[in-house]
């Protein structure tokens, strides 16, 4: 088994003067996996500086931050403004398809967005290992395909509430994790840290996952001593 401590934090509306905030707070949560959206290259890179970690992007503002190595990046877009990084992380001996993922407000827009998170080149198709979805999955007042995360997905439930948003009064859980396959949450929390309010209007969320083992091991019967015979010729 593999444990592994991950955040996502949508910094929208930060500026060069709110990363060093936002590293302290990384490095005190001391995650190993970061999901960051609405962060242009060059304050991801000075993110990365500041918290000893490696940046991984593509195209658009959603990126990674992370101890072990990851690969396969991939931005697809998903409709108007909304966007899904993916990528795989290697670590322990194993691979964790990841799913960076950034929604909007507008009902009927979210709902398109998410049906096509669930096609065939993203989510949509049978991948081989556990796979973490994170990110901004806006404000779902409406619904609006909510039932299909729900149905094809395993809602992370720590913490239970998980309220973030806004910073400075948090009423709603709008950045999230989903699980699928071999995977579990064992805790998490909403920072709620006071240097934060400022940062962005959303605050990070961390969370502990477990990856399992999923090989099938055969159980062999015990052999008594009197049964064992030594080979002969």
């Amino acid at each position: 088994m593999s444990i592994l401590r991950v955040m996502t934090y949508a910094l929208s509306g930060s500026s060069v003067f709110d990363i060093e905030r936002a590293a302290e707070e990384i490095r005190a949560q001391r995650p190993e996996l970061v999901f960051l959206q609405y962060l242009p290259d060059y304050l991801l890179e000075s993110l990365a500086k500041e918290t000893g970690l490696t940046a991984y992007a593509s195209q658009g503002t959603s990126g990674f931050l992370s101890r072990h190595r990851i690969t396969a990046l991939q931005s697809i877009c998903l409709g108007g403004e909304g966007n899904c990084l993916r990528a795989d992380l290697e670590f322990s001996g194993k691979r964790l398809h990841l799913f960076n993922v950034k929604l909007v407000i507008d009902p009927i827009q979210r709902s398109q967005q998410i049906a096509r998170l669930f096609t065939d080149d993203l989510l949509g198709a049978s991948l081989p290992c556990a796979t973490l979805v994170a990110g901004d999955f806006s404000l779902p007042l409406w619904g609006s395909g909510q039932w299909l995360l729900r149905r094809r997905l395993s809602l992370v439930k720590h913490p239970s509430w998980g309220a973030n948003y806004p910073a400075s009064f948090p009423l709603w859980p709008r950045d999230r994790f989903y699980l699928r396959g071999p995977i579990r949450s064992l805790a998490g929390q909403v920072v709620t840290s006071l240097r934060l309010r400022g940062v962005t209007k959303h605050l990070p969320v961390v969370t502990t996952l477990e990856l399992t083992d999923t090989r099938i091991y055969l159980k062999v019967p015990e052999v008594s001593e009197q049964r064992m015979r030594p080979a002969t010729g």
